[in-house]
């Protein structure tokens, strides 16, 4: 029997996809290639996850869940996977997070302190030292090159470095902020399709809305808003960096979170690569 879809859920999807629409249409993204994307986004769900007892999915039922042509189906599922930009990105917003949740890298009103350049006897911490704690296979100072380049930090005369709290997301990067647009639509919308779903416990998803303001009054309240939301997003960052810094070898840290006006987390990696799509 088919499912009979809630005209509400129809018209939040269509709602949702104006903006969307708005975007591929000021990128020259026209509906033939949001087609394409959209096969795409269909196949790798249904493969991931609507499998049945844990096997492994066949093209013939990936067609029926989906209404894609099955010929599409194997042609996407032996496309290769693209390349992506995350794992640089990913690397300069931990560097970020660790130097903000270090206590001894912020003053008395919270904001980060600079750090020298190479290891200092008057200073712990060093932007060397910090970037070795992060990772073992790029050089810091390769780190160091495209966090000046984007604008994320600034070398002074005196060989210290100062984290540009204002600039952590350049706004002509490009790359950097559809990194992170990705990344923050995909959770919040993970988040509430679980919610959407019955999923419990539910996710943090919350938010305060009202109209009939001024624009002056919208002003003031964007100011405290961005206020407060920088402190909760500083405690949580704060708390999480504490937590990877206790962590043990038993427990295996296998989750990653994501913490805006919602909450979201989910296993971090899993391994497909034994999995094959047949007829």
């Amino acid at each position: 029997m088919p499912i009979e879809t809630p005209p509400s859920i129809i018209s939040a999807l269509e709602y949702c996809l104006k903006p969307i629409a708005r975007l591929c249409i000021h990128f020259g993204i026209d509906h033939r290639n949001l087609s394409e994307m959209l096969k795409s986004a269909f196949v790798s769900v249904a493969k991931e996850e609507f499998k049945v007892n844990g096997k492994s999915q066949t093209d013939s039922r990936i067609a029926l869940l989906t209404g894609v042509h099955r010929k599409d189906v194997r042609r996407l599922l032996g496309r290769a996977p693209e390349k992506t930009t995350g794992r640089q990105q990913g690397l300069v917003a931990n560097l970020i997070a660790q130097w903000l949740g270090t206590p001894e890298l912020l003053d008395v009103h919270g904001e980060p302190k600079p750090i020298p350049r190479n290891p200092h006897p008057d200073h712990n911490i060093s932007f060397i030292s910090l970037a070795e704690k992060l990772t073992n296979d790029i050089h810091p100072r390769a780190l160091m090159d495209e966090c000046i380049n984007r604008g994320i930090i600034k070398l002074t005369d005196d060989g210290m470095v100062h984290l540009i709290a204002e600039s952590l997301i350049p706004a002509n990067d490009l790359d950097e902020k559809a990194h992170f647009f990705g990344q923050n639509i995909h959770d919040h919308i993970s988040a509430a399709e679980y919610n959407l779903n019955g999923g419990q416990p539910p996710f943090l998803d919350r938010f305060v809305w009202h109209e009939g303001l001024t624009e002056a009054d919208v002003k003031v309240i964007a100011a405290t808003a961005r206020k407060a939301a920088m402190n909760a997003l500083k405690q949580i960052n704060n708390q999480a960096i504490q937590h990877k810094q206790q962590q043990s070898e038993v427990n295996e840290p296998k989750f990653r979170i994501h913490f805006g006006t919602f909450f979201y987390s989910q296993l971090s990696q899993h391994d497909d690569s034994k999995e094959e799509s047949s007829e």
